[in-house]
């Protein structure tokens, strides 16, 4: 029986991989509280500004109510790694929650919806920084957008 299982729940995963844009799920999602956090040496902090525009814009297409605080947090992160001696800029697109274990049925803070981009920063001018992070912020939110308009057909 156990062996079944497993093997039913490797295919629904399969099955979720392959028709949707993640293994996320974004119904139901009728308020959200915008964060942006800077953690990168080679970004000043005023583009937090910025992009936190750009999460509005789009949450206001979207009609997810952004006004005060919610329980739902809709936040960008950016950080830097170093790979083989080369800086790399990491941004995250995240919606993080309080849910409810299925097993003790405990409340604890989870991700529901993580999207990643990065790009070398190594050799670029800060304008050159500034417009690829602004491109890649894009395409993060129109994958959002475009996921979150799929689910909620």
């Amino acid at each position: 029986m156990k062996k079944l299982f497993s093997k039913v729940f490797i295919l629904l995963l399969a099955t979720v991989y392959l028709n949707a844009d993640s293994m996320f799920l974004l119904t139901k999602i009728e308020k959200a509280y915008l964060v942006v956090e800077n953690y990168s040496s080679k970004l000043p902090m005023s583009i937090k500004e910025d992009i936190k525009e750009e999460l509005k814009n789009t949450t206001d297409e979207l009609a997810i109510d952004t006004s005060g605080y919610g329980h739902r947090t809709l936040g960008v992160m950016l950080y830097d790694t170093m790979l083989d001696g080369k800086l790399i800029l990491n941004m995250e697109l995240i919606l993080g929650e309080e849910v409810k274990r299925i097993d003790d049925g405990e409340s604890v803070y989870a991700l529901t919806y993580e999207k990643r981009k990065q790009f070398i920063l190594t050799a670029k001018d800060a304008d050159e920084i500034e417009e690829e992070l602004m491109d890649n912020i894009d395409m993060l939110l129109v994958d959002f957008m475009e996921q979150y308009n799929e689910d909620n057909e």
